[in-house]
């Protein structure tokens, strides 16, 4: 069967119809796969490690269970890569960080093995932020997958999913499962011109991934569309292969009748032009298909900043509770930021992280009753656009204040237990993608995933 040279620029679900009707091998797309692998990323800054004996197993799986009609999923033999945090059998799985470099799981982390089941095909595990604890994208140790969108210069990817998203973004995987503590899957994907998934906390299985918080980390995938990002999430969620619950039903989404809120309070200040001009451009566009936008202050974003900055960063006092031995150990492995951003929980008092949890809890149940009076927030994901990696490279104040600016609006979903969708409206001065986001209560993925396909045309018929 001959290869097509567009089956890395096809969705996820596309190809996987393909394989149903007979007109797509799983085998050879694989191969094509591995082969624009191979040929794109010699250094291995997009992929840490393929798993090429696995992926043609699986594919071979696939192709056989397409012959006899006994497909387990849409996506059954479907080629996607795993994000370095996701335990996968036998392989070395390390947090993108050489003080890991020897880990080897026995096992795959469930949601892996519920994807498996469901007959997807793993080509390997992407690169990232050392422990996950930066949203840059920046790994000096292993090396940082350049944006691929603007040709003149090397510009931060986003993370701490970096790989995850430029392997989708340079055609090397149908689609790439990151996770997101603090915007992780959503800042690449808006980079990257993806859709981005960030489920609510507890949602999915966090049983062999590899930890940054133990009350943030969430699982999402990163897709070309959103259709992709609702197929992905019920294979995660374990819809496959149980028979007892269907996929996010996205036929006929419509925003008749719709209401936004616009967030008057921090999301909105201090944007980068091009990146303002995308997203107002975007939220008009928005208002012309009929959507009911009301912009309104959100003080819960103002309380839950002031309440963190107050007590301290609770998320670096658990991972440095993770990760105490290696961080002490092989501390010269690590990047310095990384180390010492890290080091820096031991600082906290189990009181004042109590207490942080506690009132970002009371604040979040204002938020989400908030959204309920006036509907899911819209907002730009990131309010600046990626930096040359060389600026960041050469110097750490620098460094850490980019940081600050990319996680600003994306973090408030994470510390405020709600779910949220990226998807690309529009294109920086340097031909950057640029993201819009939805965010609402925790458990309403499915709603926002409608939503997100009934804006999808609106913003693709603007060329966003």
């Amino acid at each position: 069967m001959a290869v097509s040279e567009d089956w890395n620029r096809m969705s996820a679900l596309a190809l996987g119809a393909g394989i149903e009707s007979g007109t797509i091998d799983p085998r050879a797309l694989t191969e094509h796969f591995l082969e624009r692998i191979e040929a794109a990323d010699g250094d291995r800054a997009i992929y840490l490690r393929l798993t090429a004996e696995r992926a043609r197993a699986e594919a071979e799986a696939a192709y056989r269970r397409a012959q006899t009609g006994f497909r387990q999923s849409p996506l059954d033999g479907v080629p996607i890569s795993w994000k370095d945090l996701y335990d996968s059998a036998g392989d070395v799985t390390g947090h993108g960080t050489p003080a890991l470099a020897d880990r080897v799981p026995a096992r795959d982390a469930t949601v892996l093995a519920r994807a498996t089941r469901a007959g997807l095909v793993c080509l390997g595990k992407t690169n990232q932020t050392e422990f996950a604890f930066s949203i840059l994208g920046l790994n000096p140790k292993l090396g940082t997958p350049p944006n691929p969108f603007d040709e003149t210069v090397d510009r931060l990817p986003g993370g701490s999913s970096s790989g995850a998203a430029v392997s989708l973004s340079r055609g090397l995987a149908a689609a790439a499962i990151g996770s997101d503590t603090g915007g992780s899957v959503r800042v690449p994907a808006a980079w990257n011109g993806l859709v981005g998934l960030k489920t609510s906390f507890g949602l999915l299985p966090l049983d062999g991934v590899l930890g940054l918080s133990t009350s943030m980390d969430t699982v999402g995938p990163l897709t070309h569309d959103v259709a992709d990002a609702a197929a992905l999430f019920a294979v995660l969620d374990g819809r496959f292969g149980a028979g007892n619950r269907p996929a996010p039903d996205l036929e006929g989404a419509t925003l008749d009748r719709t209401r936004f809120a616009l967030p008057t309070t921090v999301v909105w200040g201090a944007l980068d032009p091009h990146v303002e001009a995308a997203t107002r451009g975007a939220v008009e566009r928005l208002r012309a298909a009929g959507c009911a936008i009301d912009e309104t202050p959100v003080p819960e974003f103002d309380e839950a900043e002031a309440l963190v900055g107050r007590l301290g960063p609770y998320h670096a006092a658990e991972c440095h509770a993770l990760w105490y031995d290696v961080i002490e150990m092989r501390s010269e492995l690590v990047y310095t930021p990384i180390r010492e951003r890290i080091r820096s929980g031991a600082a906290m008092s189990a009181t004042d992280a109590a207490r942080t949890k506690q009132g970002l809890a009371e604040i979040a149940g204002r938020l989400h009753a908030r959204i309920g009076r006036h509907g899911v927030l819209v907002m730009p994901t990131v309010a600046v656009s990626p930096p040359p990696i060389a600026d960041l490279e050469a110097d750490i104040e620098v460094y850490r204040t980019a940081n600050v600016a990319v996680l600003r609006n994306t973090r408030l979903a994470n510390y405020l237990a709600c779910c949220a969708l990226t998807f690309p409206c529009g294109r920086d001065g340097n031909g950057v993608p640029v993201g819009l986001m939805l965010m609402a209560p925790p458990g309403d993925e499915e709603r926002l995933l409608r939503l997100g396909s009934a804006i999808e045309p609106v913003l693709a018929a603007a060329g966003a």
